[in-house]
């Protein structure tokens, strides 16, 4: 009997750690880059991100990366193209910038005047291979919607902010 009840508890043991997540230590058992629910990414490093909306872009477009954004613990505001940056900065201060590559140059000198700082992170959607290359060689750290998945391009954003919080300029300088 008694050794019954031991081989259906060692049984269930392993039953429960298996299905369970104990990999991570702390009473959360909560694994980093994932949110505690296992509903999508959670950010490490959450930022202050303002979205340079471009000029073709969709408003629906721009609302599925604000909320993609948000659900992955960032704070973020989308402006229109044309908004005059130094004063959207001057208002609350921003980590990153998130902009279409074509408009990057031109925001990187408006940020110049700005106290905060922000980075820059290009958006390269349907570059052509000369594009590309430009950009790898211009910033470190590119989101490239058709060639990344959503957690992809949010572990991105993290690599950034980690670039950021450890000292090292995210933006080479040309």
């Amino acid at each position: 009997m008694f050794q019954r009840l031991f081989v259906v508890t060692t049984l269930a043991v392993m039953v429960t750690s298996g299905s369970a997540d104990l990999s991570a230590c702390g009473d959360k058992f909560l694994r980093v880059g994932r949110s505690a629910r296992f509903r999508g990414y959670a950010a490490v490093h959450p930022a202050s991100i303002l979205i340079y909306s471009p000029g073709n872009a969709t408003p629906a477009g721009i609302q599925a990366l604000e909320a993609l954004l948000k659900r992955a613990g960032h704070k973020v505001l989308a402006v229109q193209h044309g908004t005059s940056l130094p004063q959207t900065l001057a208002g609350a201060p921003y980590d990153l910038v998130i902009a279409d590559y074509a408009d990057a140059v031109k925001i990187k000198d408006q940020l110049a005047s700005v106290p905060s700082r922000p980075d820059v992170l290009p958006i390269l959607y349907k570059p052509t291979k000369t594009d590309a290359a430009e950009a790898e060689r211009a910033y470190p750290f590119v989101l490239k919607p058709q060639a990344m998945s959503k957690a992809e391009a949010l572990a991105e954003i993290d690599h950034l902010m980690m670039s950021r919080l450890h000292g090292a300029t995210a933006v080479a300088t040309k």
